[in-house]
């Protein structure tokens, strides 16, 4: 499996999604061991591939663009096509059961790389074309993945809605276009359908539209169901078919261009549903509607800017309910800006991991109110009116990885005094330190910098940091990003840099820095791709 890097250019909310679609991710796994069990069966069973397969499986390839030539292996009118990459047979009958071409390895957008280079290099190997109705004559196909790939904005193919053994459908971010097919409804035995996209400023969402919704209903064993960045805004009454799934345990319906949240209903019938994502919809300037916390099965909730606003006042409306909470995003909305709902939080925080509430106008009289969230891991408070001390309560949460502060005004406070905090904590586990533009002062302390031992990323640009770098620096040896741009920061280079053998990313620039460099400053940066020293 991938190792997965916490840092600025990696580690965003899309990632954090990634990493709790636990559904998905669980059934990726288990069809990649069928898989490879299956590959070892074909030895010893002696399964073949049917010759009608085979020439099915040619004429799809024919229709690709694969400027990577990943299917290099699809060759031949007699060679074994179970053996091709991608391509997983029954080991008894050599039926193709699976089909497995998703691009990218999985990463689709640019943010999940450090440098735009690197995400067009890797960008090549994607699939393109177009996907020819050969795939019909593989009659017992029941796993078909073609995400992370570009298909220029072509229709999704109505055929594949009689590919009717289909249990899992994923087109993801493969930048398709125009209306999805209703014909999906005839997919009865479908349990993961995902066509939707992760969303991405720089690269766009993807182009596809849904006109109407109902035919959702009929598919009675959906449990993964991922739609965003699909403009939903003419499918009609899409809680009320969601509704109709009751074994659905993730829905994905981020930027849907939905704005009706249905205030009117109380409650949902979505026993199963651990995962719900509505974000990025702006619904019309309203409150937070009731029936959400009434799924008390709900394990991970995403609100990042949906606009409600006001306070929870009534007693059917409590985080209360949702004593099973271990992710809870609501970025971007002023209802959470009250000490009652965080201290709502803080009664049943005993599972929350991951905590974003950033740009919601939080003051630091909140602060005090998080103190019963050990088991956090990663907290964005960034963009708020945080100005005064951070309290020492905070070093009761020691099991932070990820923290943002950044976007703050904190009044008279030092970077010094802010890591006091932190380090309250004996064994400090901090991976992801931000606190760009945050009114800091003082300067990098010597003594206790080097206390982060598992820090991977230092971003705290754009302050008012002075002194010098202090040796130090180099006990960081986790460490891959470091920004320490726009400050006020003077001396020479420490020698202790050349040792940070992990760093990928260093940002010095718009600094007051002096003296030589040499080439004890680069001693084992051999995985440096990115270096930035202008205006010393």
């Amino acid at each position: 499996m991938n190792h997965v890097t916490i840092n600025p250019h990696r580690y965003t909310k899309s990632n954090w999604q990634e990493s709790n679609s636990v559904i998905l991710q669980l059934h990726v796994l288990a069809e990649c061991s069928k898989s490879s069990l299956s590959l070892h069966r074909v030895d010893a069973f002696q399964a073949l591939c049917k010759d009608v397969e085979r020439r099915a499986l040619l004429e799809f390839k024919h229709g690709l663009i694969d400027r990577a030539d990943q299917l290099a292996s699809w060759a031949g009118q007699e060679s074994e096509c179970c053996r091709w990459t991608g391509i997983v047979c029954d080991n008894i009958t050599g039926h193709v059961h699976r089909i497995h071409l998703r691009g990218f390895g999985g990463y689709c957008r640019v943010f999940d790389y450090t440098t735009s280079k690197e995400y067009d290099e890797i960008s090549k190997r994607r699939l393109g074309g177009e996907i020819r109705p050969s795939l019909l004559n593989l009659k017992k196909l029941e796993y078909l993945d073609l995400s992370c790939n570009d298909f220029s904005e072509i229709n999704v193919p109505s055929f594949i809605g009689s590919l009717q053994n289909l249990k899992y459908l994923n087109l993801s971010s493969s930048r398709f276009g125009g209306i999805i097919p209703p014909q999906i409804w005839n997919l009865s035995r479908l349990e993961v359908l995902s066509l939707g996209s992760f969303y991405d400023d720089s690269y766009g969402s993807e182009l596809t539209q849904m006109l109407n919704m109902r035919w959702l209903s009929n598919l009675h064993l959906l449990r993964h169901l991922d739609m965003s960045g699909v403009d939903l805004s003419e499918g009609g009454d899409w809680l009320q078919v969601i509704n109709t799934l009751p074994f659905l345990e993730e829905l994905h319906m981020s930027n849907c261009l939905l704005t009706n949240v249905y205030h009117h209903v109380s409650r949902l019938n979505l026993t199963s549903l651990s995962l719900l994502d509505i974000s990025n919809n702006f619904f019309e300037n309203t409150s937070i509607p009731q029936w959400l916390f009434s799924i008390s099965s709900l394990v991970s909730l995403d609100l990042s800017q949906c606009n409600f606003h006001g306070h929870i006042r009534s007693s059917m409306i409590s985080f209360r309910n949702l004593t099973s909470l271990e992710v809870l995003h609501v970025s971007g909305n002023d209802f959470i800006n009250s000490s009652l709902v965080l201290k709502e939080l803080s009664s049943i925080g005993s599972n929350l991991i991951s905590l974003e509430i950033q740009s919601c106008g939080l003051t630091s009289s909140v602060l005090a109110s998080l103190h019963n969230l050990t088991s956090l891991q990663s907290l964005d408070m960034s963009q708020n009116q945080l100005s005064k001390r951070i309290p020492k309560s905070f070093g009761y949460l020691c099991n932070l990885r990820r923290i943002d502060l950044s976007g703050n005004k904190f009044q008279n406070m030092s970077f010094t005094s802010l890591l006091e905090s932190i380090l309250q904590c004996k064994s400090p586990r901090v991976e992801s330190l931000s606190l760009v533009y945050s009114g800091l002062s003082g300067h990098l302390p010597d003594s206790s910098i080097g206390r982060l031992s598992f820090l991977r990323s230092l971003s705290i640009k754009e302050n008012e940091i002075s002194g010098s770098i202090p040796n130090s620096i180099g006990q960081l040896s986790s460490l891959e990003t470091l920004d320490l741009s726009d400050n006020q920061l003077n001396g020479s280079l420490p020698d202790s840099l050349g040792v940070l053998s992990n760093l990928t990313f260093l940002d010095l620039s718009y600094n007051l820095l002096t003296g030589v460099v040499t080439q004890a400053h680069f001693k084992k940066l051999d995985r440096l791709r990115v270096l930035r020293a202008t205006g010393n």
